[in-house]
C-alpha cells in the first residue's frame, strides 16, 4: 500500500526543518529511504558531526528495479546530509559529487540539506552530469522534502507527530499496520477519536485503528468498529478477511505474533453481528476468504484462518456468559484476561467507549447441566451450552454467528442497563 501526497496531511510549518541537522538530519532521510522500498540500508552512524570519517557518505541503500525484461536489478544509492543554517556551500556539493565519481556501480548520489543549494550549484551539477551519466545526482532540498514527507506520513508519525494533520495521522497509521505490522502511539489513536467525526475513515483504515487498539490493549476506550455505520463495518470486515493470509504471512515474517490479528479479526466480526443479518455475515465472512480464488476454497483451507478467528469470540463470550452463570463454571480467566475486564468487556461494542478502572471478575469452567441458562437456551443432560459445546468451522459458520449474535445481544443489554 503507497500514500499519495495530500496537501492536508502534512503541516510543514510544524517540522523543524532549521534545527534539522546533524543526526536528526540523517534519520529523517534514513526512514524516507526506508518507506520509499530501500533494502540493504545502512545508516553510517558516526560520519558528519559525529567525530569519525563515513566514507563520503552518511547512508548507503539498495533499490530494486524493473528492467525491461522483468527482472529486478540493485541500484545503489548513497546520501550525503548536509544541515546548514544557510544555504550549502558549492564546495561541499563538487566534494561529495568528485568523491562519488571513484565510486564504482554507484547509480546515486543524493545531497539533502534542511535549507537549500543556489542556482550556481544546480547549474554545476547540470553541467557536471551532461558529462558524467554515472552516478546520477539528486539534490533533495528543504521544499522537496516537503514533498517526500507528505507521500510518506508514517514518517512524520515518527519523527515529527505534531506536523500531521488528523488526516494525515489517519494515513499515517494505517501505512505502519499495512506496511510493517506496527502499532502506533496511543497519543495518535487518541487525536483520531476525538476528531472522528470530521474523519472519511476507509475500509482498512478501520482495520488498522482496530488492530492499534488490540495491540494497546484496551477495545473500550475507542470502540472503532461499534462507532462505524453497518455497511462500512461490512467493508471492513471483507478487508479485514481478504488479506487475512498476506497479514498473518507477514506477521510471521517479521516475527510477530499473530494472535493480535485474529483478536482484531475477531473483534470486527463481533461488532458486526450487532447490526449486519447473520445469514448475510457468514456469506460475507467465506466470501471474503476465499476471494483469492476464482473458486470457493475447500472448507478445510478456509477453517486455517477462520476457525482461530471463531475460536476467539467464542472465547470471549465463553469467559464473559459464564462469568455469572448459574449452569457453567470455570477457575481462571482465559481469552479476556485481566487487561480486559469482564464487567468492561461489552463498551468495546458501544459507541460511547467509556473506560473505568473496573476489577476483573473471575470466571469458572465446569457444567453444571440441571443449571439455566440466562441467555434463554432450553438446555439439558443432553443438549450442553453452545458457546462450550461448538466446534466452530466454515461449514457451521452460520450456527457459530447465531449464538453470537444471542448471546452477545442479551449480554449486551443486560451491560449497558447497568451502566
Amino acid at each position: 500500500m503507497s500514500d499519495s501526497a495530500q496537501p492536508n496531511w502534512i503541516l510543514p510549518a510544524d517540522i523543524p526543518f532549521a534545527q534539522l541537522k546533524a543526526k536528526d538530519l540523517e534519520e529523517c532521510i534514513y526512514w524516507l529511504l526506508d518507506a520509499m522500498g530501500a533494502r540493504d540500508l545502512e545508516w553510517r552512524i558516526g560520519g558528519e558531526g559525529g567525530g569519525a570519517a563515513d566514507g563520503g557518505r552518511d547512508l548507503e541503500a539498495t533499490f530494486y528495479v524493473p528492467s525491461p525484461d522483468g527482472d529486478l536489478e540493485p541500484q545503489r544509492w548513497w546520501v550525503e546530509c548536509k544541515g546548514r543554517q544557510g544555504t550549502v556551500e558549492p564546495d561541499q556539493v563538487k566534494s561529495a559529487v568528485n568523491n562519488a565519481t571513484m565510486i564504482k556501480n554507484l547509480g546515486y548520489l543524493v545531497i539533502a540539506t534542511n535549507t537549500g543549494f543556489s542556482n550556481p550549484t544546480r547549474d554545476w551539477v547540470k553541467a557536471w552530469q551532461s558529462d558524467h551519466p554515472l552516478p546520477k545526482i539528486k539534490l533533495w532540498d528543504r521544499a522537496y522534502l516537503e514533498r517526500l514527507l507528505s507521500q510518506h506520513p508514517g514518517v512524520v508519525l515518527r519523527l515529527f507527530s505534531e506536523a500531521l494533520s488528523p488526516a494525515g495521522v489517519l494515513k499515517a497509521v494505517s501505512y505502519r499496520f499495512w506496511e510493517r505490522i506496527e502499532s502506533s502511539p496511543i497519543r495518535a489513536l487518541r487525536t483520531l477519536w476525538a476528531e472522528r467525526e470530521q474523519l472519511e475513515i476507509e475500509p482498512k483504515e478501520l482495520v488498522a485503528l482496530v488492530a492499534n487498539e488490540v495491540a494497546h490493549g484496551d477495545l473500550r476506550a475507542r470502540p472503532w468498529a461499534a462507532a462505524t455505520a453497518s455497511d462500512d463495518l461490512a467493508q471492513g470486515v471483507h478487508a479485514a478477511l481478504a488479506n487475512a493470509p498476506y497479514l498473518v504471512l507477514r506477521a510471521s515474517k517479521i516475527g510477530v505474533a499473530q494472535d493480535s490479528l485474529f483478536k482484531t479479526f475477531a473483534h470486527l466480526i463481533l461488532a458486526a453481528v450487532q447490526v449486519l443479518q447473520v445469514g448475510g455475515l457468514a456469506t460475507l465472512v467465506t466470501d471474503s476468504l476465499a476471494r483469492r480464488s476464482e473458486r470457493t476454497l475447500p472448507d478445510e483451507v478456509i477453517d486455517i484462518f477462520l476457525t482461530p478467528i471463531l475460536h476467539q469470540i467464542l472465547g470471549e463470550l465463553q469467559d464473559v456468559c459464564s462469568s455469572d452463570c448459574d449452569r457453567v463454571f470455570t477457575e481462571l480467566t482465559t481469552i479476556v484476561g485481566s487487561d480486559d475486564p469482564i464487567q468492561t468487556y461489552w463498551r468495546a461494542i458501544n459507541p460511547k467507549g467509556r473506560v473505568e478502572d473496573d476489577e476483573p471478575g473471575s470466571v469458572l469452567r465446569m457444567e453444571k447441566h440441571d443449571g439455566p441458562c440466562k441467555v434463554g437456551y432450553c438446555l439439558d443432560r443432553e443438549n450442553g451450552c453452545p458457546l462450550f459445546s461448538l466446534e466452530p468451522s466454515n461449514a457451521n459458520l452460520p450456527e457459530c454467528l447465531n449464538v453470537v449474535e444471542r448471546v452477545s445481544a442479551f449480554r449486551y443489554t443486560e451491560a449497558m442497563a447497568r451502566e
